[in-house]
Protein backbone atom coordinates (compact mmCIF):
# COMPACT_ATOMS: atom_id res chain seq x y z
CA UNK A 1 0.00 0.00 0.00
CA UNK A 2 1.35 3.30 -0.89
CA UNK A 3 2.07 6.10 1.47
CA UNK A 4 -0.72 8.25 0.09
CA UNK A 5 -3.16 5.11 0.55
CA UNK A 6 -2.29 5.14 4.14
CA UNK A 7 -2.88 8.65 4.44
CA UNK A 8 -5.57 8.62 3.13
CA UNK A 9 -6.47 5.54 5.05
CA UNK A 10 -5.75 7.68 8.67
CA UNK A 11 -7.17 10.64 7.97
CA UNK A 12 -10.12 10.63 5.79
CA UNK A 13 -11.47 13.67 3.74
CA UNK A 14 -13.50 16.12 5.78
CA UNK A 15 -17.15 16.44 4.87
CA UNK A 16 -17.69 19.81 2.22
CA UNK A 17 -19.59 22.48 4.87
CA UNK A 18 -23.16 22.80 3.33
CA UNK A 19 -26.44 23.07 3.91
CA UNK A 20 -28.06 21.82 7.19
CA UNK A 21 -28.88 18.32 6.66
CA UNK A 22 -32.87 18.51 7.30
CA UNK A 23 -32.71 21.50 4.91
CA UNK A 24 -31.62 19.76 2.43
CA UNK A 25 -33.75 16.90 3.05
CA UNK A 26 -36.49 19.58 2.92
CA UNK A 27 -35.39 20.49 -0.40
CA UNK A 28 -35.58 17.15 -2.39
CA UNK A 29 -39.54 16.33 -0.49
CA UNK A 30 -40.05 19.90 -2.24
CA UNK A 31 -38.20 18.89 -5.97
CA UNK A 32 -40.17 15.16 -5.31
CA UNK A 33 -43.71 17.26 -4.48
CA UNK A 34 -44.02 19.64 -7.55
CA UNK A 35 -42.65 17.21 -10.16
CA UNK A 36 -45.81 14.73 -9.34
CA UNK A 37 -48.87 15.61 -11.59
CA UNK A 38 -51.08 13.80 -8.62
CA UNK A 39 -50.32 16.56 -6.28
CA UNK A 40 -51.35 19.64 -8.79
CA UNK A 41 -54.31 18.07 -9.88
CA UNK A 42 -55.77 16.71 -6.60
CA UNK A 43 -54.74 20.16 -5.03
CA UNK A 44 -57.21 21.68 -7.96
CA UNK A 45 -59.51 19.22 -6.77
CA UNK A 46 -59.19 20.57 -3.32
CA UNK A 47 -60.14 24.35 -5.07
CA UNK A 48 -62.78 23.41 -7.10
CA UNK A 49 -64.99 20.78 -5.16
CA UNK A 50 -64.97 23.86 -1.99
CA UNK A 51 -65.31 26.56 -4.20
CA UNK A 52 -68.05 25.05 -6.60
CA UNK A 53 -69.82 24.23 -2.99
CA UNK A 54 -69.58 28.37 -2.59
CA UNK A 55 -70.69 29.17 -6.28
CA UNK A 56 -73.79 27.03 -5.95
CA UNK A 57 -74.46 28.80 -1.81
CA UNK A 58 -73.76 32.11 -3.31
CA UNK A 59 -76.47 31.37 -6.14
CA UNK A 60 -78.96 30.52 -3.55
CA UNK A 61 -78.71 33.63 -1.80
CA UNK A 62 -80.85 35.56 -4.25
CA UNK A 63 -82.21 37.96 -1.19
CA UNK A 64 -85.70 37.21 -1.52
CA UNK A 65 -86.65 36.83 2.19
CA UNK A 66 -84.83 36.21 5.33
CA UNK A 67 -83.55 32.69 4.72
CA UNK A 68 -81.58 33.97 1.29
CA UNK A 69 -81.22 37.05 2.31
CA UNK A 70 -78.39 35.99 5.28
CA UNK A 71 -74.93 35.03 3.36
CA UNK A 72 -72.93 32.76 6.63
CA UNK A 73 -69.18 32.19 6.15
CA UNK A 74 -69.85 28.91 7.85
CA UNK A 75 -72.46 28.10 4.85
CA UNK A 76 -69.89 29.48 1.97
CA UNK A 77 -67.05 26.81 3.36
CA UNK A 78 -69.23 23.60 4.24
CA UNK A 79 -67.34 22.30 1.22
CA UNK A 80 -64.21 22.31 2.74
CA UNK A 81 -65.15 20.22 5.62
CA UNK A 82 -67.21 18.35 3.82
CA UNK A 83 -65.09 17.33 0.65
CA UNK A 84 -61.97 19.20 0.45
CA UNK A 85 -60.69 17.84 3.79
CA UNK A 86 -61.27 13.98 2.44
CA UNK A 87 -58.45 15.47 -0.17
CA UNK A 88 -56.39 16.47 2.12
CA UNK A 89 -56.09 13.39 4.01
CA UNK A 90 -55.49 11.07 0.81
CA UNK A 91 -52.59 13.56 0.07
CA UNK A 92 -51.49 13.50 3.21
CA UNK A 93 -51.19 9.25 3.03
CA UNK A 94 -49.48 9.66 -0.48
CA UNK A 95 -46.69 11.21 0.89
CA UNK A 96 -45.73 8.58 2.68
CA UNK A 97 -47.26 5.62 1.03
CA UNK A 98 -46.04 6.29 -2.55
CA UNK A 99 -42.52 5.60 -2.29
CA UNK A 100 -43.04 2.21 -0.01
CA UNK A 101 -45.04 1.21 -3.13
CA UNK A 102 -42.99 1.60 -5.87
CA UNK A 103 -39.96 0.88 -3.52
CA UNK A 104 -38.24 4.43 -3.73
CA UNK A 105 -37.81 4.25 0.18
CA UNK A 106 -34.51 2.78 -0.44
CA UNK A 107 -32.81 5.54 -2.08
CA UNK A 108 -33.97 7.98 -0.02
CA UNK A 109 -32.92 6.03 3.10
CA UNK A 110 -29.56 5.69 1.76
CA UNK A 111 -29.30 9.56 0.89
CA UNK A 112 -30.00 10.24 4.67
CA UNK A 113 -30.23 7.36 6.83
CA UNK A 114 -31.94 9.17 9.63
CA UNK A 115 -35.23 7.91 8.50
CA UNK A 116 -37.14 10.40 10.86
CA UNK A 117 -35.00 13.23 9.28
CA UNK A 118 -37.17 11.99 6.24
CA UNK A 119 -40.40 11.89 7.98
CA UNK A 120 -39.89 15.44 9.37
CA UNK A 121 -39.29 16.40 6.18
CA UNK A 122 -42.33 15.13 4.72
CA UNK A 123 -44.94 16.24 7.37
CA UNK A 124 -43.73 19.54 8.06
CA UNK A 125 -43.51 20.28 3.98
CA UNK A 126 -47.16 18.88 3.52
CA UNK A 127 -48.46 20.64 6.62
CA UNK A 128 -46.95 24.24 5.60
CA UNK A 129 -48.56 23.33 2.05
CA UNK A 130 -52.00 22.19 3.15
CA UNK A 131 -52.48 25.21 5.50
CA UNK A 132 -52.05 27.33 2.67
CA UNK A 133 -54.03 25.94 0.01
CA UNK A 134 -56.53 25.69 2.32
CA UNK A 135 -56.39 29.33 3.00
CA UNK A 136 -56.43 30.29 -0.04
CA UNK A 137 -59.46 27.96 -0.80
CA UNK A 138 -61.18 30.01 2.35
CA UNK A 139 -60.72 32.95 0.83
CA UNK A 140 -61.74 32.08 -2.59
CA UNK A 141 -65.16 30.46 -1.19
CA UNK A 142 -65.97 33.98 0.91
CA UNK A 143 -65.25 36.31 -2.39
CA UNK A 144 -67.05 33.82 -5.25
CA UNK A 145 -70.04 33.11 -2.67
CA UNK A 146 -70.44 37.33 -2.31
CA UNK A 147 -69.98 37.78 -5.79
CA UNK A 148 -72.87 35.53 -7.28
CA UNK A 149 -74.96 36.19 -4.39
CA UNK A 150 -77.27 39.23 -4.44
CA UNK A 151 -76.19 42.91 -3.64
CA UNK A 152 -78.39 43.03 -0.53
CA UNK A 153 -77.18 38.88 0.54
CA UNK A 154 -73.54 39.78 -0.23
CA UNK A 155 -73.66 43.23 1.96
CA UNK A 156 -74.44 40.49 4.64
CA UNK A 157 -71.20 39.09 4.37
CA UNK A 158 -67.79 41.99 5.03
CA UNK A 159 -65.16 39.36 5.46
CA UNK A 160 -62.65 40.74 7.23
CA UNK A 161 -65.03 42.06 10.01
CA UNK A 162 -67.26 39.33 10.09
CA UNK A 163 -66.18 37.28 13.01
CA UNK A 164 -67.52 34.08 12.13
CA UNK A 165 -65.24 34.43 8.88
CA UNK A 166 -61.85 35.63 10.79
CA UNK A 167 -62.28 32.33 13.28
CA UNK A 168 -62.66 30.46 10.05
CA UNK A 169 -59.53 31.59 8.22
CA UNK A 170 -57.23 30.12 11.15
CA UNK A 171 -59.66 27.57 12.18
CA UNK A 172 -59.69 25.39 8.84
CA UNK A 173 -56.03 25.76 8.33
CA UNK A 174 -54.96 23.94 11.89
CA UNK A 175 -58.13 22.22 11.34
CA UNK A 176 -56.01 20.57 8.11
CA UNK A 177 -52.34 20.69 9.69
CA UNK A 178 -54.10 17.61 12.33
CA UNK A 179 -55.59 15.97 9.48
CA UNK A 180 -52.09 15.98 8.25
CA UNK A 181 -50.66 14.98 11.05
CA UNK A 182 -53.09 12.21 11.53
CA UNK A 183 -53.21 10.89 8.63
CA UNK A 184 -49.19 10.81 8.76
CA UNK A 185 -49.10 8.57 11.69
CA UNK A 186 -51.67 6.10 9.94
CA UNK A 187 -49.41 6.24 6.58
CA UNK A 188 -46.14 5.31 8.27
CA UNK A 189 -47.75 2.71 10.31
CA UNK A 190 -49.64 0.67 7.60
CA UNK A 191 -47.52 1.71 4.57
CA UNK A 192 -50.19 0.96 2.00
CA UNK A 193 -52.19 3.46 0.14
CA UNK A 194 -55.55 2.44 -0.39
CA UNK A 195 -55.44 0.72 3.15
CA UNK A 196 -54.76 3.92 5.26
CA UNK A 197 -56.37 5.77 2.75
CA UNK A 198 -60.02 3.31 3.65
CA UNK A 199 -59.00 2.95 7.38
CA UNK A 200 -58.90 7.22 7.89
CA UNK A 201 -61.83 7.97 5.94
CA UNK A 202 -63.93 5.34 7.21
CA UNK A 203 -62.75 6.38 10.62
CA UNK A 204 -63.47 9.94 9.88
CA UNK A 205 -66.88 9.56 7.94
CA UNK A 206 -68.63 6.50 9.50
CA UNK A 207 -67.38 4.83 12.28
CA UNK A 208 -67.02 6.93 15.26
CA UNK A 209 -71.16 8.05 13.92
CA UNK A 210 -72.10 4.57 14.22
CA UNK A 211 -70.66 3.44 17.02
CA UNK A 212 -72.49 6.58 18.93
CA UNK A 213 -75.72 5.15 18.69
CA UNK A 214 -74.72 1.74 20.49
CA UNK A 215 -75.81 1.83 24.22
CA UNK A 216 -72.62 2.68 26.78
CA UNK A 217 -70.18 2.84 24.14
CA UNK A 218 -71.78 5.33 21.69
CA UNK A 219 -71.81 7.81 24.99
CA UNK A 220 -67.77 7.11 25.65
CA UNK A 221 -67.11 7.75 22.08
CA UNK A 222 -69.30 10.79 21.89
CA UNK A 223 -66.79 12.29 24.63
CA UNK A 224 -63.79 10.52 23.25
CA UNK A 225 -63.73 9.92 19.45
CA UNK A 226 -60.57 11.97 18.01
CA UNK A 227 -62.82 12.93 15.28
CA UNK A 228 -66.01 13.61 17.23
CA UNK A 229 -63.99 16.80 18.23
CA UNK A 230 -62.37 17.48 15.56
CA UNK A 231 -65.44 17.93 13.94
CA UNK A 232 -66.39 20.18 17.54
CA UNK A 233 -63.37 22.39 16.92
CA UNK A 234 -64.02 22.82 13.15
CA UNK A 235 -68.40 23.30 13.30
CA UNK A 236 -68.65 24.11 17.08
CA UNK A 237 -70.60 21.35 17.72
CA UNK A 238 -70.44 20.34 21.16
CA UNK A 239 -69.47 16.61 22.10
CA UNK A 240 -71.42 14.86 24.66
CA UNK A 241 -69.18 16.22 27.75
CA UNK A 242 -70.99 19.52 28.34
CA UNK A 243 -67.11 20.37 30.13
CA UNK A 244 -65.39 20.25 26.51
CA UNK A 245 -65.75 23.42 24.33
CA UNK A 246 -64.48 23.46 20.54
CA UNK A 247 -61.09 24.46 21.17
CA UNK A 248 -60.34 21.26 23.34
CA UNK A 249 -61.21 19.44 20.51
CA UNK A 250 -58.45 20.35 18.62
CA UNK A 251 -55.86 19.66 21.66
CA UNK A 252 -57.49 16.80 22.32
CA UNK A 253 -57.08 15.27 18.52
CA UNK A 254 -54.10 16.86 18.37
CA UNK A 255 -52.93 14.72 20.64
CA UNK A 256 -53.89 11.62 18.82
CA UNK A 257 -52.09 12.90 15.56
CA UNK A 258 -49.13 13.40 17.63
CA UNK A 259 -49.17 9.65 19.33
CA UNK A 260 -50.01 8.35 15.90
CA UNK A 261 -47.22 10.30 14.23
CA UNK A 262 -44.84 9.02 16.82
CA UNK A 263 -45.24 5.97 16.63
CA UNK A 264 -45.23 5.62 13.04
CA UNK A 265 -41.95 6.73 13.33
CA UNK A 266 -40.81 4.68 15.70
CA UNK A 267 -42.02 1.71 13.55
CA UNK A 268 -40.15 3.47 10.54
CA UNK A 269 -36.97 2.95 11.94
CA UNK A 270 -37.19 -0.49 13.28
CA UNK A 271 -38.64 -1.88 9.85
CA UNK A 272 -36.84 -3.07 7.04
CA UNK A 273 -36.45 -0.23 4.40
Amino acid sequence: MSPWSTRQQHHPPRRRRGRPMFVNVLKSEWIKLRTTRSFWWTTALIILLSVGFAAITGTFATGEDLATTLLLAGSTVAGVYIASFIVVIVQAVMMFTTEFRYGYQQQSFLATPSRWVVAVAKWLLYTVLAMVIIFITVLLCFYVAKALASDLASSTLDVWNDDEALRIMWQYPVGAALLVTFSSGIALLLRQSAGAIALILMWHLALEDLAGILPRVGEFVGKYGPFTNLRSFITGYQTADPGWGPEFGAVYFGIWAVVLFIAGIVALEKRDA
